[in-house]
């Protein structure tokens, strides 16, 4: 008998271009196949999907958004979720995190980043893209001590996003921060914080292996350049379901 008869669906917003042709994607599609264990759809939202791909579901969506990559990514995310067939709930993913142990996407809980609103003070669009989500937060008196854009898989209501989606325009300039602006809105408190589930793995880095105490390895395009496509090569040799080569 199954014991996760309710299946979770993976929703992977894709962007335009790979630096790394699309290897990020193989290998973490191999890391969901391996590990997830109510695995339901893959969807890959992008106008851009790799041909290689198989067995997932493609929405074709562009990117709209000059300089605003999170609105590109809430468009992206909102055409799944209008899709009625998605499950209830779903897992926010990206192409450049990989699952390492068997886990039930179902039981996720929501991840926060310790970092608050002062310890976003430089001038990266990133930075100010936090801030004016904090700030949007306060006005409606919703007061984050962390924030939710800890670089992991996320469980979302499908429901819940178009609604809360919907309720700000996402799209000025400089945006919001889209799991921060989800769990805020959503007023869904942080369970656990990042570094007790993920490994950060950031610039061209040269791993000894692959972290055994850690659920999650999330990544930068500068850390492929190191030896994790290598490592994680040898942890999924197996080309999975949604590859044709």
């Amino acid at each position: 008998m199954d014991i996760y008869p309710r299946k979770t669906d993976v929703v992977i917003p894709l962007g335009v271009g790979s630096k790394h042709n699309n290897m990020e994607l193989r290998m973490a599609l191999r890391s969901v196949e391996r590990c997830v264990l109510d695995l339901g759809n893959i969807y890959i939202i992008s106008d851009a999907a790799p041909d290689w791909l198989q067995n997932v579901k493609v929405i074709p969506v562009k990117d709209r958004h000059v300089r605003n990559k999170d609105a590109n990514i809430i468009d992206k995310l909102l055409a799944a979720a209008d899709r009625p067939e998605l499950s209830q709930k779903f897992v926010f993913w990206s192409d450049d995190q990989f699952v390492l142990q068997p886990v039930a996407l179902q039981l996720l809980p929501s991840v926060f980043n310790r970092r608050c609103r002062s310890d976003f003070n430089g001038d990266k669009i990133w930075h100010r893209r936090m801030r004016n989500t904090f700030d949007l937060l306060a006005r409606k008196n919703i007061h984050l001590q962390y924030n939710f854009d800890s670089h992991v898989p996320q469980l979302m209501d499908k429901e819940l996003f178009r609604k809360v989606m919907r309720s700000v325009d996402y799209t000025v300039a400089p945006g919001y921060c889209v799991n921060t602006l989800y769990f805020g809105l959503a007023k869904i408190p942080g369970v656990i914080p990042q570094e007790r589930l993920k490994a950060t793995v950031e610039k061209s880095a040269i791993l000894p292996k692959l972290p055994a105490d850690k659920l999650f390895i999330g990544c930068n395009d500068e850390a492929m350049l190191g030896n994790l496509p290598e490592l994680l090569t040898e942890y999924f040799p197996e080309k999975s379901r949604c590859e044709k080569w």
